[in-house]
């Protein structure tokens, strides 16, 4: 009986015999399927962390947002609450109080850049003093957009609520809006409506 070549090795059942360059053919077929299979899974990885990534940047916005809406909104209340008389001009966007030392103050909104598509150029000032040269305004409100038709500063007479109107974030709430630069995807920010009236009307 012929002893099998050095080519062969054992057989894997009876009568059967895989030759050494078959099963070489069979282990690189397995590694570029296995290669393939690494590429597939790597780029989908890569998706996914993009995809979290503006997810995140989404979640911070709103975050972000609801921060700066909850602190102008402090500040404006402190300050209306304190006079005892107030002046909202005509284009709605300053009111003027002064409290019982009869310092006069202003809350005003400014477009910096007169630009209302540069988000955060939008802003909300609070000067203490508007008769002291030397006194600096403040922001105390970023990233705002005035509602459409609606001043964001509106009264009836001196004695009543101030009616306060303006969003902070993405000027737009609907799903189909151009997304501004810092807000990521969807439509990110806070709606304020609200009004808050002078608790010291009654020292005049």
């Amino acid at each position: 009986m012929k002893a099998l070549s050095s080519s062969w090795r054992r057989p894997y059942g009876p009568g059967h015999c895989v030759p050494r360059n078959r099963r070489r053919a069979m282990t690189l077929m397995e590694t570029i399927v296995a290669a393939s299979l690494g590429v597939i899974l790597t780029a989908a990885l890569i998706a996914f962390a993009f995809f979290m990534a503006r997810l995140n940047k989404s979640s911070f916005s709103q975050v972000k947002f609801a921060h700066y809406t909850k602190q102008c909104i402090e500040d404006i209340a402190r300050v209306i609450r304190y006079s005892k008389r107030i002046t909202v001009s005509s284009t709605g966007t300053r009111v003027e109080c002064t409290n019982e030392f009869d310092i006069t103050s202003a809350i005003y909104y400014s477009d910096d850049d007169s630009d209302p598509n540069t988000l955060s150029n939008n802003r909300i000032y609070y000067k203490e003093n508007i008769n002291d040269p030397n006194t600096r305004a403040k922001v105390i409100g970023r990233f705002i957009s005035p509602f459409p038709g609606r001043p964001i500063f509106a009264y009836l007479d001196r004695t009543s609520a101030v009616e306060i109107n303006f969003r902070v974030g993405d000027p737009s709430g609907r799903t189909s809006a151009v997304y501004q630069r810092e807000t990521g995807p969807g439509p990110q920010g806070m709606d304020v409506r609200t009004a808050f009236g002078p608790r010291n009307s009654y020292l005049e």
